[in-house]
C-alpha cells in the first residue's frame, strides 16, 4: 500500500535519492517477507530486480549533485538475483567522486570499488585504488576484509572475512534490538535475510571462491537461481494493489 501511494508522487516528482531509496526499500522487503512466507523465490527475485532498477531510474535522471555513491543499497539486489546488466548500468551511472560532507569515504570506498571490480570495463588495477586509499583510512573495517578476499581470489581469507562480516552484522542487528530501535518490519525481514551479504556470495563464485549452501542471513532458498524469470526493466512502475478490499460508499 506505501508503493501504491509512493510510486506515482516519484514519478512524477524531480528525482531524490532519499525518495528513491524508500522505494527500493519497500520493494526489497517485500521480496524477503514473500521468500520467508512461502519459502518460494519466485517473487523474491523479481522485487529485487524491480529494487535496482527503480533507483537506477534515479541515477539517470538526476544530477552527480544529488548522488551519494554509498548510499546504493539496490546495487546488491542486483547482484542478489543476477541482473547483471542492471547492475552494470547502476555502476555507470553512479557518482565516481565522494559527496563531500555528505557521506564517509570509507562507505564510498566500498561500493566503488565492487563497481569496478566487477561491474565496469575497468582493470583489475584500477578498481584496487579504492582499496588502497581504504586501507590507509581503515584498515580494520569488516568489508575490506571481505573486499580484498574477493580481489585476491582467496579461499581462506573470504570464509574468515565472511564469518567476521556476518558475526558483526547480526550483532549490530541485535544492539538495535536492545535499544527497541528495529521496527517491527525490519526485524520481520532484514534481520534474517540481507542482500548485501547475498552479493558477496554471488562474487565470490564468480572469482571461483567455493561458499557454503547456507549462511546466517543468506539463506539457501534464496539462492535457486534454475528457471529464473525476472520481469521487464520497467515493471517497478506499476504495482499490483495490496488491498483486500475498497471501503465500501458512505450512504447519506
Amino acid at each position: 500500500m506505501a508503493l501504491e501511494e509512493l510510486l506515482p508522487q516519484v514519478l512524477l516528482a524531480p528525482p531524490r535519492q532519499q525518495d528513491s531509496l524508500r522505494v527500493s526499500t519497500l520493494y526489497r522487503r517485500l521480496g524477503i517477507a514473500g521468500l520467508l512466507g512461502t519459502a518460494d523465490p519466485s517473487t523474491f527475485f523479481p522485487n529485487l530486480f524491480k529494487s535496482g532498477r527503480a533507483f537506477l531510474h534515479f541515477l539517470q535522471s538526476a544530477p552527480d549533485s544529488e548522488k551519494m555513491t554509498s548510499r546504493s543499497e539496490p546495487f546488491f539486489d542486483a547482484i542478489a538475483c543476477r541482473d547483471d546488466a542492471g547492475a552494470a548500468e547502476l555502476a555507470k551511472h553512479s557518482r565516481r567522486t565522494l559527496a563531500t560532507g555528505k557521506e564517509y569515504e570509507e562507505d564510498f570506498f566500498y561500493i566503488r570499488f565492487l563497481m569496478d571490480r566487477f561491474f565496469v570495463a575497468a582493470t583489475e588495477g584500477s578498481a584496487r585504488q579504492w582499496l588502497d586509499a581504504w586501507a590507509a583510512l581503515a584498515p580494520d573495517d569488516f568489508r575490506l576484509a571481505v573486499c580484498t578476499a574477493l580481489d585476491r581470489s582467496d579461499p581462506l581469507a573470504f570464509e574468515s572475512a565472511l564469518a567476521t562480516a556476518i558475526a558483526e552484522l547480526l550483532a549490530r542487528t541485535r544492539a538495535l534490538q536492545a535499544r527497541n530501535a528495529l521496527s517491527a518490519d525490519d526485524a520481520a525481514t532484514f534481520a534474517h535475510v540481507s542482500t548485501e551479504v547475498l552479493a558477496w556470495l554471488e562474487l565470490a563464485e564468480r572469482v571461483g571462491l567455493p561458499v557454503e549452501r547456507d549462511s546466517p542471513l543468506a539463506p539457501r532458498l534464496a539462492r535457486p537461481f534454475q528457471g529464473m524469470q525476472l520481469p521487464s526493466p520497467d515493471s517497478w512502475k506499476t504495482v499490483e494493489s495490496a488491498r483486500a478490499f475498497e471501503k465500501p460508499p458512505v450512504r447519506p
